[in-house]
């Protein structure tokens, strides 16, 4: 067997040089070795065509199909399509997501021009809630849906910087602006007095990082339950929102390579308008002068710069520190499917530098999805995510964050410009010749380049189902997902500078932290139309979830050699010991939950969610809560009153609900004091301690 590549390019982004390519594979077979039925012995002939939109825009990447068969292509970044068809009788089939499906019949057309409806129906009918779906027009909370076409081209990182700005309710906001830094989303303001972070729950498994898990492109769809009604079905991990994230999976047909890349260039904002040094030299003296008039003892007076400016550095810390930093993007996969199997398996690699000097975030991501349906009965699938990532981090906000001290912004505000970057020999200036007159701060370029902290970040996050359809109406489905994740940090603070004043001695932290968690979830979902004027569903279901962290970490210090090479535990004579926790660091929570939904003729609505949730977190006197809500709707563009004004508006809905969501995110054994070693006790002679235990935190639940 033989395959033929076709490659058409498909768009073009020129904000950020952006390409895709999709390649179909098709087979080729020789006469020679195969007996194929008469009409495709005819000779085939040539169909060229352009698909555009309602607003005559070309469309990219819609599938052409030639029906009956498997063989087709893709419309290229000018919605154009070539594709040879055996016989006049031929019929071209045409689809693209949110788009009416449309066939042609060529009769003796050779070059075909086809407008895709919008689909309106096919966009908004079914959305994603929890544990299932639900038609948009029978929602009675508020949800938001954030589809693979509003986030597909946006250059960032991780799902959750993908949410910024396309969702009401939900504001998304990146602290530091490290690259591969989380970001913080709040949904409807803050909730709780603790982690006000959403849960997301992605194919069914349930994370509170999602930073490092997927590229955007991997996104079917994502839709936020903001109000007690739509996330109540969640209990105690409800509090702050849920984000309920659906990926792509493969489609039935022929094989298709698709590879998606950016690249880009990042750079600063305007940045602080800050005294050059002649300026400085002016304020500098003028504040002196001031100063020595009041003081008025000549012996304490302070001293003047007498140095002429023009014979000083003239640095600008502030561009200083920063660069013009890449960001780059490839993705590549391929997917298919017969009728009943579908897979998908995509790679991806991204990449993006900070625009502070030594900074950066790398993400390696390997992302698979099977499925098959057998029998029509029997649906069984898995999504396997396998990521690693590596982040050069720097201090760049507060003092003191990353160790090597402090915050390199900070030192770049306020380190005066008469100070070069660089001495004589080449090596980072950090005290001048005369700290009084010029200050004494840290160099901001040596101690951003000088910063050895880096995370590798090693991930395996996925899901195995099997669904039974046992009835038309009845439909069982069983989940079991992992989230398994292991961090590496390793920082290293360089002893140099000044007579060695900076980072005095040098020392080493290495810490590995492994956090695993399993969930699995078993749920029964009854659908049914009585009388076809009320639509009656009903989900029942359980979970169970188990999380397990684990931390090792080490430190040393006093390294006689600092070669990068030899930064490593036990290459310091001063070891400050090892530790590792375990025993504090498990919960579990086991829940069972049910939702019922109610329907009369799309018009009057009404949804009840009920959860009852166990958490290990609280005191066995008080570790079970409840939690409701309920919910009712009208459609007024249903009624028949309301016909006329359907040209001016075409939905109009009125809710109201109420309901009580949960926040289990409290820490550990808070019920309980817990005890700690590490703490020396004079017992009988001053002179000499003994190790001990003492309380570190204390009950503050009942």
């Amino acid at each position: 067997m033989k395959y033929t590549f076709i490659i058409l390019p498909i768009r073009r982004l020129a904000c950020a040089s952006l390409f895709m390519y999709v390649a179909t594979c098709l087979p080729a077979t020789t006469l020679a070795h195969n007996r194929l039925p008469d009409r495709l012995f005819v000779a085939d002939r040539p169909v060229t065509g352009r698909v555009v939109d309602a607003k005559s825009q070309p469309l990219p990447g819609v599938s052409v199909l030639l029906k009956g068969t498997s063989k087709g292509t893709t419309t290229d970044a000018n919605g154009r399509f070539q594709l040879s068809v055996p016989d006049q009788g031929a019929v071209l089939q045409f689809s693209y997501i949110g788009y009416v499906t449309q066939e042609i019949s060529l009769g003796n057309q050779s070059d075909v021009n086809v407008t895709m409806a919008d689909d309106a129906k096919a966009l908004n009918e079914v959305v994603v809630v929890g544990y299932g779906t639900q038609k948009k027009a029978d929602l009675t909370g508020a949800v938001s849906t954030v589809t693979a076409k509003d986030i597909g081209r946006l250059p960032v990182g991780g799902i959750d910087q993908a949410l910024q700005g396309k969702a009401a309710g939900v504001r998304v906001t990146q602290s530091t602006g490290q690259p591969g830094e989380g970001v913080s989303i709040r949904i409807r303001g803050v909730g709780t007095i603790n982690d006000n972070s959403p849960l997301f729950v992605i194919d069914g498994v349930p994370t509170k990082d999602p930073s490092s898990l997927l590229n955007p492109n991997d996104i079917e769809s994502m839709s936020v339950l903001k109000d007690a009604s739509s996330a109540a079905i969640y209990g105690a991990r409800s509090a702050n929102g849920v984000v309920v994230v659906t990926t792509k999976r493969g489609q039935s047909g022929a094989p298709r390579i698709s590879f998606n890349s950016y690249t880009g260039i990042q750079q600063h904002g305007r940045l602080i308008p800050m005294a050059n040094t002649a300026e400085y030299v002016q304020i500098y003296n003028e504040a002196a002068n001031t100063d020595n008039a009041a003081i008025g003892d000549p012996t304490l007076y302070r001293k003047l710069i007498t140095a002429d400016p023009s014979t000083l550095p003239n640095t600008d810390w502030q561009r200083a520190i920063f660069r013009t930093a890449p960001i780059q993007n490839y993705q590549l996969s391929i997917s298919g499917g017969t009728e009943r199997s579908h897979y998908l398996i995509s790679g991806n690699y991204f990449d993006q530098q900070g625009i502070i000097l030594n900074s950066g975030y790398k993400r390696y991501a390997l992302r698979t999805s099977l499925d098959t349906d057998i029998k029509g009965k029997l649906k069984i699938g898995t999504n396997v995510n396998l990521t690693f990532s590596k982040r050069s981090i720097v201090g760049s906000s507060g003092d003191g964050y990353g160790g090597n001290g402090g915050s390199i912004v900070r030192y770049a505000l306020f380190r005066t410009p008469a100070i070069a970057i660089y001495d004589s020999t080449g090596n980072y200036t950090d005290l001048p010749a005369r700290p009084d007159l010029y200050g004494d701060g840290y160099n901001p370029v040596g101690l951003a380049n000088k910063q050895d902290n880096k995370e590798n970040q090693y991930r395996v996050f996925g899901n195995l189902f099997a669904e039974w359809q046992i009835t038309k109406d009845l439909r069982f489905r069983s989940d079991g997902g992992l989230d398994l994740y292991i961090i590496n940090r390793k920082t290293y603070n360089e002893n140099w500078g000044t007579n060695g004043r900076i980072n005095s001695p040098a020392s080493l932290s290495d810490r590995i932290s492994t956090v695993s968690n399993l969930n699995w979830n078993n749920t029964l979902n009854y659908t049914h139309t009585f009388a076809e004027k009320h639509d009656v569903s009903a989900l029942v279901g359980m979970e169970a979830i188990q999380n397990i962290s684990r931390d090792l970490v080490g430190s040393d210090r006093n390294f006689i050699d600092q070669d990068p090479n030899l930064r490593y535990l036990g290459r310091g004579n001063d070891p400050l010991g090892r530790s590792s926790s375990e025993g504090d660091q498990r919960w579990k929570l086991l829940s069972q939950f049910i939702r019922l939904n109610y329907a009369y003729q799309n018009k009057y609505l009404a949804t009840v969610n009920i959860r009852r949730d166990g958490s290990s977190r609280f005191s066995p006197q008080n570790r079970y809560a409840t939690f409701f809500s309920g919910s009712v709707g009208w459609n007024i563009d249903q009624e028949t009153f309301f016909q006329p004004l359907t040209s001016v508006v075409s939905a109009l809905k009125v809710r109201a609900s109420i309901g009580q969501l949960g926040n289990q995110d409290i820490g550990n054994y808070p019920y309980a004091s817990i005890v700690g070693s590490g703490y020396n006790y004079p017992l009988g002679n001053p002179q000499q301690t003994n190790n001990g235990y003492a309380i570190t935190s204390r009950e503050i639940l009942p």
